[in-house]
């Protein structure tokens, strides 16, 4: 009789949907959320409701209360064997679950399904006409039932709570989606990470097998030159420029290391934040000028031609002079290196409105675009150790680069395979602390200072 009923009832309303309007019903649940009566969970994931009684009525009349009002696809089954059936072969998200059934009743079915692993967080909902007393419920809830319902059925009240449900369980959905976002990012930033190490640990093995190389050279060279000179000693062969050839190459391998210990020491203190910088004021243009003008003569020798200009004669500003012509020195070398006989250098000097911009260009081999990025990278080289055409650690661009910006510059670079590098600084313009201007000038009167500064520096060419 209650089917009937409730079935009479359900397509009464079918027919006149606007007597639901007269009808605003509010129901607070649990949570204290207010859902009104048709009121459809709007969703963009679809839900599975599966109902179990074995009342053909019945399912039919909850299959249709639910698709009207609910968006959600809904499976029905008329005993627990198929129940079981049924969650084998899809996701269910509730399940509407009827206890007096004759195989098997509702509770032995929902304590099963709370059994198994993947069925066991689905929310069941009890409905009853005949175990309605507070033993009952208890122990529906004892099982893992979320609601227990009696009949004859509110289809307010069932409408509102399953809207209920399926909106919490949309709101979990939502944080796993979040939860897996997560998951894959932080997946993605580990394996980035990971590749990232093992770069930099392949990189740190090559640059230590690239500074043991540095070191045993000019090393092995002074061993062998001072094995000639006893050889000489021995056989009194005193030829003065046989003598003097020899004791040049001992002097610039001695250099060629002193550069090498200087560049690593600097580089650690860097690291440990212990490199300072010592400024004073002084006249910028005349800086660089000075030092470019120091190596013409050696860099002519060399048969390549160097070329100073400057848009600017003065430019008073604060900085570290013996850093600024570690930078130009360092940067001149590499050109040389990478400079063919009858080949240019260019330095020039830009005034900008607070500081100035320095330019070292040559017309050498230039650098391939997809190795450019590598070559302010202390532990990375352009050439390969075994196969490189120049001598070098590859730490001085690093260190170039670290002085700039101690300076509060930058440096960039900008190459072309074949046909020249550039290198571009750009110094701001500190303020001028209060002492004597131009104090870095007595700095190049000094000549055997800046002879010694460009031996070290050029001291990795070989020609």
């Amino acid at each position: 009789m209650f089917a009937v009923g409730f079935f009479l009832c359900f397509a009464f309303l079918r027919e006149i949907p606007q007597i639901i309007d007269i009808f605003p019903i509010c129901y607070t649940i649990y949570t204290g959320s207010l859902c009104l009566w048709g009121d459809k969970v709007v969703s963009t994931a679809s839900y599975t409701i599966l109902i179990v009684d074995d009342n053909r009525n019945n399912l039919f009349s909850l299959r249709s209360l639910i698709e009207e009002y609910i968006d959600a696809r809904v499976i029905e089954t008329d005993c627990g064997y198929k129940a079981f059936q049924e969650l084998l072969k899809n996701d269910v998200d509730l399940i509407i679950l009827d206890i007096q059934m004759d195989e098997m009743d509702g509770f032995e079915i929902a304590s099963l399904i709370k059994q198994r692993r993947k069925t066991r967080d689905i929310p069941i909902v009890f409905l009853t006409a005949s175990y309605t007393n507070e033993e009952f419920k208890r122990r529906g809830f004892e099982i893992g039932a979320v609601d227990y319902l009696t009949k004859p059925i509110d289809e307010y009240q069932l409408i509102n709570r399953i809207n209920v449900y399926l909106r919490i369980i949309e709101k979990e959905r939502n944080l796993n989606l979040e939860l897996e976002r997560k998951v894959r990012e932080q997946t993605a930033e580990l394996r980035k990470a990971k590749e990232e190490a093992e770069a930099a640990n392949e990189a740190k093995s090559m640059f230590l097998a690239n500074i043991s190389h540095e070191l045993r050279t000019p090393l092995n060279i002074i061993m062998s030159t001072n094995q000639m000179l006893r050889l000489y000693l021995r056989n009194n062969d005193l030829d003065r420029e046989k003598v003097e050839k020899k004791v040049n190459i001992q002097v610039q391998n001695c250099y060629r290391l002193l550069r090498l210990v200087n560049n690593l020491i600097d580089i650690t203190k860097m690291d440990s934040g212990h490199f300072e910088l010592i400024k004073r004021n002084g006249n910028i243009v005349q800086v660089v000028e000075s030092i470019t003008m120091s190596v013409v003569e050696y860099i002519e020798d060399k048969g390549i031609n160097i070329i100073f200009d400057t848009d600017i004669e003065e430019k008073p500003m604060y900085f570290d002079p013996d850093a600024i012509e570690r930078i130009v020195l360092n940067l001149l070398s590499n050109a040389i290196k990478f400079t063919p006989v009858g080949g240019d250098i260019f330095v020039e000097l830009q005034g900008m409105e607070n500081g100035v911009r320095i330019y070292i260009k040559d017309s050498g081999i230039g650098i391939d675009e997809e190795k450019i990025n590598l070559i302010f990278e202390r532990f990375k080289q352009v050439d390969e150790l075994l196969t490189r055409r120049h001598e070098g650690s590859g730490i001085g661009l690093s260190l170039v680069k670290s002085l700039v910006q101690m300076h509060g510059g930058s440096i960039k670079v900008q190459s072309e395979h074949q046909k020249g590098t550039k290198f571009i600084i750009e110094l701001p313009e500190c303020k001028l602390e209060e002492t004597e201007q131009y104090a870095v000038s007595s700095v190049y009167d000094d000549k055997q200072r800046v002879v010694e500064k460009i031996n070290i520096e050029f001291s990795d060419i070989y020609f």
